[in-house]
């Protein structure tokens, strides 16, 4: 919610050129996050903001970048970094 002078305590909004409105924070690694939408509605954006600011408050708040990476990617990573497992263990690994 806007404070008294009228801007936010917790990121930004912005009206596009279309209209719409785009909502924008920062991360607590400092750098600057953008919504993943953009909405109709000023007040829909303030209410994006607000619930990733109460996220992070309780300590729920989940990096969107890091939720991008396929499960596979992952499992292929995560296996050639195990050293000392048996070929069998890999390839059920794998298979999994």
């Amino acid at each position: 919610m806007p404070n008294k002078g009228g801007r936010r305590r917790f990121g930004w909004v912005r009206k596009l050129p279309s209209g719409r409105y785009q909502a924008s924070y920062l991360g607590p690694d400092g750098r600057r996050r953008y919504a993943p939408e953009t909405y109709e509605r000023k007040s829909d954006a303030e209410r994006f903001l607000s619930l990733v600011e109460v996220q992070m408050m309780q300590g729920q708040w989940i990096d969107p970048e890091r939720a991008k990476v396929k499960l596979g990617i992952y499992a292929k990573k995560w296996i050639t970094e195990r050293v000392g497992l048996r070929p069998r263990t890999v390839e059920l690994y794998e298979r999994l």
